[in-house]
């Protein structure tokens, strides 16, 4: 089966990522090579209306809601925008936080059961996955320290991100041939230059 060109980028907040993001979109532009982006939640009307919610300091929501929020905004998502590009197969489509980041946030870190999560996502995806995911993963207190204001996610404290951040490492074990983990503890400029020599072994012939 050809390789698809979904790419995308997961890592704890304060990590860099939307940074980085940026960065390899200018890469990607100066060599004439097309692409859709997308965040996760949002994208589309509906889940941008969800992604206000869900960020929203003043709302208290429980585990269980918050997890089905975030996996009705990537249904919308999935089905309206990227399913449809990832088909077509001939633009790049990078997505900043795809299905990964439910199960880190929600399962690692909220301790929402993951054969849920997952039995949901299988059912959202359809065999939609990306061909390669970025690991942004640096220290947390680092990535902490990065953070100016913080939204409702961002609020959740060391303890939540230390466990986020394992969930991550430990999805990434689970799948070596599509995660590309990257040192996020480097300068911009170093990550930058990692996550584009990674690219080109990828994509680029």
């Amino acid at each position: 089966m050809m390789k698809n060109k979904f790419i995308s980028f997961e890592g704890v907040d304060g990590v860099g990522k939307t940074t980085q993001i940026n960065l390899f979109l200018e890469k990607l532009q100066s060599l004439n090579l097309n692409y859709h982006l997308y965040r996760e939640p949002g994208g589309t009307k509906l889940s941008e209306s969800i992604r206000e919610i869900l960020l929203d300091n003043n709302n208290h929501i429980s585990n269980l809601t918050e997890s089905l929020l975030f996996l009705t905004a990537r249904s919308d998502l999935v089905n309206k925008k990227i399913k449809p590009k990832v088909l077509e197969n001939d633009s790049f489509i990078i997505c900043d936080r795809f299905f990964d980041s439910t199960l880190a946030y929600q399962s690692y870190g909220r301790e929402i059961n993951k054969e849920f999560i997952q039995l949901i996502t299988d059912q959202i995806l359809q065999n939609i996955i990306p061909s390669t995911t970025f690991l942004l993963d640096c220290d947390i207190n680092i990535s902490i320290n990065r953070l100016s204001s913080k939204d409702r996610m961002e609020n959740s404290g060391l303890e939540f991100l230390k466990k986020v951040k394992e969930g991550f490492l430990e999805l990434a074990l689970l799948d070596k041939n599509r995660y590309v983990i990257i040192d996020a503890n480097k300068s911009i400029s170093d990550i930058e230059k990692s996550i584009w020599t990674h690219f080109k072994k990828r994509y680029i012939k």
